[in-house]
């Protein structure tokens, strides 16, 4: 959901909380309750299932809505700073950007699980990095982590690389066992071990049109059914 939505979600919700609020505290008035603790108490129950979860849900969407709202904002000059130095830290990128150092880190890792993922998060040396300024093996273990799943075509595209290049790459990361893994030559999808294990709770059919997809969505992946149009999320 767009974050602009959310946050417009969030506010109605804290207005039905006030709302819900002068409704509790007018109740309460009206109540010919002698205990003026009595009175309270019921009065504070009343306001917890009517006015608690939309305070408490709204004060959430609107927290989300300007987390991803800035992490979007970050995203467009990142991405070209990265690919113009190669390789850079979150904190020199922050200072480079004028943000926080944490909402750069979570743009770097909202963009490596886009389908072209032009940059990533190295964790271990809290950097961000371009996949074409470091080897193709590099490149493949944070990718695969962030992605869990890759086309040959989505790795060629990001790294610059062949299909032969990229078997080999892979071939040798397993040997080494820092790549746990199935790499099916035929349909050119490299799947990591965590989608080996999702794949029998992953969407494989559009909801909506009853399409079959060309490729499975994963628990916690969307994707738009290229039929319908209809947004297929996987919440499983």
């Amino acid at each position: 959901m767009h974050p602009r939505i959310l946050q417009l979600v969030g506010f109605i919700l804290l207005i039905v909380c006030a709302a819900m609020t002068y409704i509790v505290y007018q109740a309460t008035l009206m109540t010919s309750q002698p205990d003026l603790g009595t009175l309270i108490t019921s009065g504070m129950i009343a306001w917890a299932i009517l006015g608690l979860p939309e305070l408490v849900l709204g004060l959430w969407l609107i927290a989300k809505g300007t987390r991803e709202a800035r992490i979007g904002d970050v995203s467009g000059d990142l991405i070209p700073l990265v690919q113009k130095e190669g390789r850079i830290s979150v904190d020199d990128a922050a200072r480079m950007l004028s943000v926080d150092s944490q909402v750069v880190a979570d743009s770097a890792e909202s963009l490596a699980k886009r389908r072209l993922p032009l940059v990533y998060l190295d964790r271990r040396a809290n950097e961000i990095v371009s996949p074409k300024a470091v080897s193709l093996k590099e490149s493949l273990l944070h990718l695969l982590y962030a992605q869990r799943r890759m086309t040959f075509d989505q790795i060629s595209k990001v790294t610059e690389s062949t299909d032969e290049q990229i078997v080999d790459a892979l071939k040798e990361l397993s040997k080494q066992g820092k790549f746990r893994g199935v790499i099916d030559e035929n349909s050119r999808v490299v799947y990591t071990q965590e989608a080996v294990s999702q794949l029998p709770k992953a969407i494989t059919v559009c909801p909506n049109c009853d399409g079959k997809l060309d490729a499975p969505v994963l628990p916690g992946e969307e994707e738009k059914c290229p039929y319908c149009g209809h947004m297929i999320v996987n919440r499983v």
